[in-house]
């Protein structure tokens, strides 16, 4: 938990494995979507790589990337090459599609998160260009090694929403995403002190086995959130570098994000953009907030492919957007009455979910994986509701900026994210066992979850930001840093 101490508003944090943090933003005041769709994609030579996007009306699911790899593999024999590097937990394949032939190994993690399809859609859009052109690999230098589908599991449990309606109540609806022992960008094994930190899955060991292969120069993460501004974690790089980041995203009608970051221990380097911190600098800001780094899971993709010097890069881009983001004018609410407000609805979470759960809990297999994430979910809303209580807030009004982040962003999606698990869980095990007694649950809390999603739709649904401008986005940051390492420039 990150306080901002002009404010006197505990600013939320994922800390790497809570549930997100949503952030204040700079920039543009409402998404300048134009007459139309357009995606912008730089200028020059990242432009013409990138090429044009379309506007697309939903993200791809596992089966529609897996069958799409198949087919482009097909239709460049030798030159697309898919090769399995592992399984998942549940048997599924997890595959590396490897493009080019140059000096500089480049990794590209697709969906290191299930709930983060951005990433799929740019792959596919990347993809499809390297493979079409065999000059822009030649141009690159690189040798390009895509890994689509992380945990293709959590992918196929998640994707309910990926074809839309993207509101805010679906993606709740459908929202999938492990607890963060069970996530494979955060299970690598590291060491800290003395002490091994991680306990690497199936997942983890193939893209193991993959970085240790090919020790890439780059590892592009490409990650996306829900309801703020866009913003990335860079590994190092210069002034023009994050210049040209920021311009992607701005250049695309999003606003920046300004807030704190959501990494211990990263560090600002500009608006928008951090330097993520090596897993010992991590642990030590752990440390120093009075937590216990031994808790952590392991560390990313990026701390392991460290060990080789690859340079790292993570793109995270919202879905809606909201010009109250940026508004920074005086609200209605004292900072006061903004922090009893995110407390009560994180402990009316808390206190709903453990309540259902005591009632329905005989009755549950325990085998269903939305019983264990939310399980791991409630004692972060009940931290969450204990922040917020013990703050102590200046004597002074929130801004629209702090209430939309704190209470239609944070609060609203901590919510969302564990009763939509939960309506679900109960579905699934009232018809999996014909209870009469967990129909009834289901009933009782489907009313709350209802009543709880109407709230956000009315108060703040969101502007859903063009998807192929998203792709857009990540694409050109992907290829801003590739471009960079071939001209021996710092990334």
């Amino acid at each position: 938990m990150k306080w901002n101490r002009e404010a006197g508003i505990p600013m939320n944090r994922r800390r790497l494995f809570g549930l997100g943090a949503m952030v204040a933003v700079a920039g543009c005041s409402r998404l300048d979507v134009g007459n139309d769709d357009a995606a912008r994609a730089g200028t020059g030579e990242i432009a013409e790589i990138v090429g044009p996007v379309a506007p697309i009306s939903a993200f791809p699911t596992a089966e529609e990337m897996n069958t799409f790899v198949d087919r482009l593999a097909a239709d460049h024999p030798g030159r697309v090459v898919v090769t399995e590097i592992g399984r998942s937990r549940g048997g599924e394949p997890i595959r590396n599609v490897r493009i080019g032939s140059g000096p500089r190994p480049i990794l590209v993690l697709g969906s290191p998160h299930s709930n983060e399809p951005i990433g799929l859609a740019t792959t596919r859009h990347l993809l499809g260009r390297l493979a079409a052109d065999e000059s822009l690999t030649a141009a690159l230098g690189a040798t390009w090694n895509f890994v689509p589908l992380v945990d293709p599991d959590a992918t196929r449990l998640g994707e309910g929403w990926f074809g839309g309606p993207f509101t805010r109540t679906n993606v709740a609806r459908h929202f999938y995403r492990p607890p963060s022992d069970l996530q494979a960008e955060w299970t690598f094994p590291m060491n800290w002190r003395g002490a091994a930190i991680g306990r690497p899955l199936p997942e983890t060991h193939a893209l193991m086995t993959l970085i240790d292969s090919t020790r890439p120069a780059l590892v592009a993460s490409l990650h996306n959130a829900d309801f703020n501004g866009g913003f990335a974690y860079v590994s190092g790089g210069d002034s023009d570098y994050w210049s040209s980041l920021t311009s992607h995203i701005t250049g695309n009608g999003l606003p920046l994000y300004r807030g704190e970051p959501d990494a211990p221990g990263a560090k600002s380097l500009a608006e928008g953009i951090f330097r993520m911190p090596s897993f010992d600098q991590m642990c030590g800001a752990i440390a120093a907030g009075g937590e216990n780094p031994l808790a952590l899971s392991g560390g990313s993709s990026g701390h392991y492919a460290g060990q080789y010097g690859a340079a790292y890069l993570v793109s995270e881009l919202p879905l809606w957007t909201d010009p109250r983001l940026a508004d920074h004018t005086a609200s209605e609410m004292s900072v006061a009455e903004l922090n009893r407000a995110c407390a009560a609805s994180a402990q009316e979470i808390a206190d709903t979910a453990t309540d259902v759960l005591a009632r329905a809990g005989g009755l549950l297999s325990r085998t269903n994986p939305f019983q264990a994430l939310v399980e791991a979910s409630i004692p972060a809303a009940r931290a969450t509701a204990a922040a917020k209580r013990a703050a102590r807030a200046l004597e002074r009004q929130a801004t629209r900026s702090e209430v939309a982040t704190e209470l239609y962003g944070w609060s609203a999606t901590l919510r969302l994210r564990i009763a939509g698990p939960l309506a679900r869980l109960l579905r699934e095990e009232a018809s999996r066992s014909g209870s009469s007694e967990l129909h009834a649950e289901s009933a009782r809390f489907d009313a709350v979850f209802d009543r709880w999603c109407a709230e956000i739709e009315r108060d703040a649904p969101g502007e859903l930001v063009p998807l192929n401008r998203l792709v857009a986005i990540q694409a050109s940051s992907v290829l801003t840093a590739v471009t960079r390492l071939r001209d021996q420039r710092p990334v």
